[in-house]
């Protein structure tokens, strides 16, 4: 099978060949959603030939759209992959109940984020105070070392990879405010663990999110559910009931996710 195959993960080559394809679709952004071939050429710094080879795959698989004079954009295959993960995905299976039946004890916007790499965003959203409005609209990435959605999930990956990011990303993990040495960074991310929810407002100012980690299974870290309030209405009090309760959902949205996967 040849290696430009992307459904071919058997050798290395073909690991990084698909790689490489599949980060043409990262160059698509809410900044610069449309692309030329001369472009990508130019950014992947590869052969013409190769480039047309991976925009063949892609559009021929339906995740890139060919317009005019060589240019392009993301195609109709994410729309029905978004489709799938609305109506399969275990988490917005078993999440949204949850959320609504505690709707006014909130009493402000709960947000259910996942994440993957350096990016965390949120997929669903139950808002009862209409004067929050975050800038955590679906699918909007942000990164993970900033927001308490991102903290929490970054104080419950393991160890090793924690080290690989502070060697990878030292500079953007001191300007989060999470540390400038490994142990400073560790350390911090042992309190947030040991307290079982992130706190934070970097992100929207005039907002406080409480953030629990959320368990696809014991240690396998998947995601986080938030409560937001407006932070001049909140008190201490107000935040450490919320912790409290938002730690205590995150728990029961674990433990059913868990059983749907048994």
């Amino acid at each position: 099978m040849a290696a430009d195959n992307l459904s071919d993960f058997s050798r290395p080559e073909a690991v990084s060949t698909s790689n490489r394809v599949l980060g043409v679709i990262d160059l698509f952004t809410e900044e610069e959603p449309i692309w030329t071939t001369d472009r990508i050429i130019e950014r992947l710094q590869a052969s013409r030939a190769t480039v047309y080879r991976y925009l063949q795959a892609l559009t021929a698989a339906g995740f890139l759209s060919q317009l005019a004079r060589g240019a392009y954009a993301l195609g109709p295959r994410i729309i029905e992959l978004d489709r799938q993960i609305r109506i399969a995905d275990p988490l917005l299976r078993v999440a949204p109940a949850v959320m609504a039946a505690q709707r006014d004890k909130v009493a402000g916007t709960q947000l259910l984020c996942r994440y993957y790499g350096l990016r965390v965003f949120s997929i669903f959203e139950d808002r009862s105070d209409p004067r929050i409005e975050t800038s955590f609209d679906r699918g909007r990435p942000f990164s993970l070392f900033r927001s308490s959605a991102s903290r929490i999930i970054l104080a419950n990956l393991p160890a090793p990879h924690l080290r690989r990011l502070f060697l990878n990303h030292a500079g953007e993990i001191a300007a989060a405010g999470l540390g400038t040495t490994w142990p400073v960074f560790r350390d911090t991310l042992k309190a947030i663990r040991k307290r079982g929810v992130a706190v934070a407002s970097d992100i929207d100012t005039a907002l406080i999110g409480m953030a629990a980690p959320i368990f696809a299974a014991p240690e396998i870290i998947t995601g986080s559910l938030v409560f937001v309030r407006l932070r001049a209405e909140v008190t201490e009090r107000d935040i450490d009931s919320l912790s409290g309760l938002v730690i205590d959902s995150a728990k029961l949205i674990s433990g059913r996710l868990e059983e749907a996967s048994a």
